[in-house]
């Protein structure tokens, strides 16, 4: 993993983005997540005809925050969903997902590299790497209460390869 983080790394430094955080040390891969004030451009650059307030779900009061999340092979995020926030993915690389208005799971979705995949507040889904690649996303998050944004505690998990709590 360390090559793969080492060239998105290099990637978004060549592309003047701030990394605010780095969590590498997720079971299933980790996150880049970059400074909220470079959201707009992040949208502008990985969301094409995505507009800055269709991103905010209507609000321009809404807060967003851009990340990139690294899957290792064979390993997938929790099914979960979260309270506080929708999501919207754009695939960087080819990849996986589920994702359900019920609690069941159903098989995975596979897309290309491209595919844009927008989660509501509440939906259940889940990030699924493939046997033999990184699975690789840009990530928005679109929170949805202005007073309480949403952070990494805000995760309800429902099944988890790994053994985690229910909440994050």
């Amino acid at each position: 993993m360390d090559e793969k983080v080492r060239q998105i790394r290099q990637e978004l430094h060549d592309k003047q983005y701030t990394i605010a955080e780095e969590n590498l040390a997720k079971p299933w891969g980790g996150y880049l997540r970059l400074v909220n004030e470079e959201a707009d451009r992040f949208i502008e650059q990985f969301f094409p005809g995505l507009s800055a307030l269709e991103a905010r779900l209507g609000r321009f009061d809404m807060e967003l925050s851009p990340k990139i999340l690294i899957v290792a092979p064979g390993q997938r995020l929790s099914w979960q969903y979260h309270d506080r926030r929708a999501e919207r993915w754009v695939f960087l690389t080819d990849g996986a997902y589920i994702c359900s208005h019920t609690d069941e799971q159903q098989a995975p979705a596979f897309v290309t590299q491209g595919a844009v995949v927008q989660f509501d507040q509440g939906e259940r889904h889940r990030l699924v790497g493939l046997a033999n690649a990184y699975v690789v996303v840009a990530e928005i998050w679109q929170h949805t209460d202005p007073e309480h944004p949403s952070d990494e505690d805000d995760i309800t998990r429902l099944t988890d390869d790994y053994d985690r709590s229910s909440r994050a």
